[in-house]
């Protein structure tokens, strides 16, 4: 799936970077605000590859406190699980709480058929819910 497919209102918070890139400019576009995670892609764009997985500051932690500084100039793709945690854009937001939950993630990627939609975090979602809880 192409990530320039991704639409959605969480675009601006969502960042694209190569998997040929260094943890250390990863790190750079997580810095920015509103940045939660990075779409890690395989091509010659950042964001027109194949979309290969979700980069988070949770994932740099556990390897950088694992392995040390010597993270920082790793490539991204080494970070990055392609086992990554999907709902479909019509799955309710209590079930994809329950996602949240099962897998122990703190972003899961929407999609819509085998396109990317968007990203959503945890939080996103549990905002998303109280508001619909209160419509």
């Amino acid at each position: 799936m192409s990530a320039r497919q991704k639409l959605g209102s969480e675009a601006s918070r969502v960042r694209y970077i190569r998997m040929d890139r260094s943890v250390r400019e990863a790190i750079r576009l997580l810095a920015a605000p509103d940045v939660d995670a990075l779409i890690v892609v395989d091509g010659p764009c950042d964001d027109t590859g194949s979309f290969i997985g979700i980069l988070s500051d949770r994932e740099i932690f556990r390897v950088m406190a694992r392995e040390g500084l010597e993270t920082l100039d790793s490539l991204v793709w080494m970070l990055t699980t392609p086992e990554f945690v999907s709902a479909d854009v019509r799955t309710p937001l209590a079930d994809r709480l329950q996602l949240f939950c099962t897998h122990k993630t703190n972003h899961i990627a929407i999609m819509n058929g085998m396109c990317l939609h968007s990203i959503q975090s945890i939080w996103d979602c549990v905002v998303d819910a109280s508001h619909a809880s209160t419509v």
